[in-house]
């Protein structure tokens, strides 16, 4: 079944699992069968006490390593009160088969200041802020409240948003460049987002 899929998705190019020259997989069966184990994990950690910033640990899962189970780097976010959400990658399975592409970036929006943080993984054991996307270039588009990121196969990142300008009920979707990590507006038209 899964190899009929993958044919009719990718063409011949993508029939079989020797194609795989970008950074996912046709299915998530054969991500759990071919996959490398994962050495590393990144967790959003949020602080609950006012005045604090959020930090995303760095956890080391390789039982061969002595630092298994420990978290080995902490990198802060720039300022209190973030609340970091739901984290995506700027590359995923979509983009199959593309060797120009590369999951390096992580996307960490935050749901309570409006803000969008772009992590750079590069670095896999120390990442670090690559860029940030402000709640007032977030207001520009009319939306707030970033919540979950969706990498789109064309290097593009969508986010869904559940505030306007003014954090007024309202469910949108905001499309960030892959390359200058701007906005590059909405993903449909303002008048078709969702109250709620």
């Amino acid at each position: 079944m899964f190899s009929g899929l993958r044919q009719l998705l990718f063409g011949n190019k993508m029939a079989s699992k020797d194609c795989c020259s970008g950074p996912g997989y046709a299915t998530p069966l054969e991500a759990m069968k071919n996959a490398p184990r994962e050495k590393l994990v990144y967790l959003p950690c949020i602080q609950v006490k006012q005045g604090k910033k959020d930090y995303l640990a760095t956890v080391c899962v390789d039982p061969a390593d002595k630092n298994y189970g420990k978290v080995i780097h902490r990198l802060y976010m720039l300022h209190n009160n973030d609340e970091l959400h739901h984290s995506g990658w700027n590359t995923c399975a979509s983009c199959y088969g593309d060797s120009k592409a590369t999951r390096n970036r992580l996307i960490l929006p935050s749901i309570g200041s409006s803000r969008i943080y772009i992590i750079d993984t590069s670095m896999q054991r120390t990442p670090r802020i690559h860029a940030v996307i402000e709640p007032w270039e977030m207001k520009a588009l009319g939306v707030t409240r970033p919540h979950t990121s969706h990498c789109m196969a064309n290097g593009d990142v969508l986010m869904s948003t559940m505030g306007d300008e003014n954090d007024q009920n309202k469910g949108s979707l905001i499309v960030i460049c892959g390359k200058t990590w701007k906005l590059k507006g909405l993903w449909h038209k303002r008048e078709q987002a969702t109250k709620y």
